[in-house]
């Protein structure tokens, strides 16, 4: 059976009051806050001062001639009540418009012609809290609060206890300048804390995903190429295994060699990231391998000729020309400019095996050129189907954090061209 949508429609109204009660946030608070002081002025003025009886009554004077006479009303009259609910209605804007809305309560205390009822005093009061709580600008709020406190000891100037006249009201109005700029000071700081905390927790997400990227980026490198070669040199060895025992034995020996160096540079980058392995302090690191312990140093250029033998070793047709004046460079251009030149011939192995590869590095007074271009694949040889591209990617962040450049794309003569430029700082 399907429910009547009026039923619907009580049930959704129902829940969303309920739903508001609970939270109503900073404006609907001030919105019951402002229902709440109004209806107790009105129960307040209603039952302090009811209606008296206004049926005319027959009442004779001292010679005895009857007349009759209309008792004056001495009930609430419509113009104060007007203004003390503008008095506690205007608390609905108390944090919206802090200023507006204590004007408007100033203002229907100075012309209410009878003394303000105790709802209406204490609404006032939480207007000039409101003042000096949300109104940032100190002299506007000292303006404001200044030129009521003149024109409310002008309008109420005696005190009831018989003190100094006006003593309440300048008691009153620095009770709350004193509490209102205390606690809105204290906001002031909680918001700016909280907001310092926002962007530091903000930070370390854009920290954490760059540090993430980098890693994403080295893991590629390393492993790309290694197993790269690894794969290559394991095939080779595989087809001279029965002709050339002595070929297919080097080949191995080369598959080990690449497995090593990936071992060392992968446990490099997990000991830097757990710094677990060794403990801290002891000056003693985790064993190594043959090609030295994992905490060893990043790849530079100085390594350039160890990555081209190794993968002419693969069965790459490669060269290597250095150019200009060969200089140590910051270790940041150095492990990227040595990155450019494994990932370019990383690509090389899988999209032209068997080609002829050129490697040329040329040092340039304000800059370091890398150039590595190919043939594209020899004769009769099937080239890996095209990947991602996400080696390029990494290569042109890289590039790019350091100033550079980075083209790549493939040559109108036929093969593929990979080309960077890194600025050098001067010395």
């Amino acid at each position: 059976m399907t429910p009547e949508p009026h039923a619907l429609t009580t049930r959704r109204m129902s829940r969303q009051v309920s739903a508001f009660l609970r939270r109503p946030g900073p404006r609907g608070g001030d919105g019951l806050l402002a229902l709440a002081a109004t209806v107790l002025g009105l129960y307040l003025m209603y039952e302090i001062t009811p209606p008296v009886d206004d049926h005319p009554q027959v009442v004779t004077d001292v010679y005895g001639t009857p007349f009759l006479v209309v008792p004056p009303d001495e009930g609430p009259q419509p113009w104060p009540v007007s203004l003390g609910v503008l008095t506690t209605a205007a608390l609905a804007w108390r944090r919206r418009r802090p200023v507006t809305a204590f004007g408007v309560q100033v203002c229907a205390m100075l012309l209410s012609p009878d003394n303000p009822s105790i709802a209406a005093i204490v609404a006032l009061a939480v207007g000039a809290y409101s003042v000096a709580a949300h109104v940032r600008r100190l002299p506007v709020a000292a303006a404001v609060m200044g030129t009521a406190t003149l024109a409310l000891a002008g309008r109420f100037p005696d005190d009831i206890s018989g003190g100094p006249p006006a003593t309440v009201v300048l008691a009153v109005m620095a009770t709350t300048w004193i509490t209102g700029r205390t606690i809105g000071t204290w906001r002031t700081r909680a918001g700016a804390f909280h907001g310092r905390a926002l962007r530091a927790e903000r930070e370390r997400e854009v920290a954490v995903a760059r540090e993430r990227a980098r890693i994403a980026r080295e893991l590629h490198d390393v492993v790309s190429h290694n197993v790269s070669v690894m794969v290559i040199q394991s095939g080779a060895a595989r087809m001279v295994l029965r002709s050339d025992p002595d070929g297919a034995t080097e080949a191995l020996r080369a598959v080990e060699t690449s497995g090593r160096e990936t071992m060392a540079e992968l446990r490099h980058l997990l000991d830097v990231l757990t710094a677990q392995d060794g403990r801290p302090g002891d000056g003693r690191a985790p064993d190594g391998d043959a090609l030295g312990p994992p905490l060893a140093p990043q790849p530079d250029l100085t390594r350039l000729p160890v990555l081209v033998d190794r993968v002419r070793t693969a069965g790459l047709d490669v060269s290597l020309v250095s150019s200009g004046d060969a200089r140590p460079l910051p270790p940041g251009i150095e492990l990227t400019a040595y990155r450019v030149v494994q990932e370019a011939l990383t690509n090389a192995l899988k999209y032209a095996p068997g080609g002829r590869t050129e490697v040329t590095l040329t040092y340039a007074p304000e800059a370091v050129h890398i150039e590595v271009t190919d043939d594209g694949p020899a004769d009769g040889r099937r080239p890996e189907p095209l990947g991602a591209g996400r080696g390029l990617l990494g290569l042109t962040e890289r590039v790019t954090l350091h100033g550079g450049r980075l083209d790549a794309g493939h040559r109108p003569t036929g093969g593929y061209r990979v080309r960077a430029s890194i600025p050098v700082p001067a010395p």
